[in-house]
């Protein structure tokens, strides 16, 4: 399974999803997506057809990427997607 299709370039999909379920509800779970990766420690390895709901992959997966973005302007870089998508390693 190819988690890395659902990585999206840009924030437009921000709209689309806040159209969908509102952006209370969109900020909440990226929060959460958010933190879980910041608390992350070192050698952490995150399995996400093990944590995520197939339902939520879409969502998750470009939360994900928004969100190393984010932690990337904050000099925080130690974040690696492998497996196609599959596992998030923090090194």
């Amino acid at each position: 399974m190819n988690l890395l299709q659902h990585i999206s370039d840009d924030n437009a999909w921000m709209r689309r999803y806040a159209d969908s379920i509102g952006w209370d509800e969109l900020a909440k779970y990226y929060d959460k997506v958010w933190l879980m990766l910041y608390d992350m420690r070192p050698g952490y390895v995150f399995r996400v057809l093990d944590e995520v709901h197939p339902k939520n992959y879409d969502l998750f997966m470009k939360c994900v990427g928004a969100a190393i973005e984010e932690l990337a302007a904050y000099g925080i870089h130690s974040y690696y997607i492998e497996e196609q998508g599959t596992v998030i390693l923090r090194r």
